[in-house]
């Protein structure tokens, strides 16, 4: 697996939120202004107001924004880092943790609120901090 360097992607980011009257500066409460944005355009999808591909560069955008919030949070001094996973951005811990914020944004914005972007942000957290109960 290659690493892969998040922070050009995390600035278009920060550059396409504004015009929905957002500013996003790495921080958790980000996630849920990126969960208002992501039903819009979740909204826009189903109309067909943005095309497939459209969609497909807000999802890999976004989901990759999401990650590097994720990491600067909490995942990074867990032992997470970005890596590229079957052409994928992904975040590592090894090959039994890995979390792919790129494919939930991309749910989120097909799927809908079922797919919330906000409950994969925490539960992400309490999986890294190995909180997470299997029972």
């Amino acid at each position: 697996m290659e690493i892969f360097n998040a922070k050009p992607y995390c600035e278009n980011t920060i550059k396409f939120v504004q015009q929905f009257g957002k500013n996003f500066s790495y921080k958790s409460e980000d996630i849920a202004d990126m969960e208002e944005i992501l039903d819009i355009i979740h909204k826009d999808y189903i109309n067909k107001d943005i095309s497939e591909k459209t969609a497909e560069k807000i999802a890999i955008s976004m989901g990759i924004y999401l990650g590097q919030v994720m990491l600067e949070s909490k995942l990074s001094e867990c032992g997470y880092e970005w890596m590229v996973d079957n052409n994928q951005p992904c975040l590592t811990k090894n090959d039994k943790n890995k979390m792919y914020p790129i494919a939930k944004v991309w749910k989120r914005i097909t799927n809908g609120v079922e797919d919330n972007v906000k409950s994969f942000y925490d539960i992400g957290i309490v999986i890294a901090e190995g909180r997470f109960d299997k029972r």
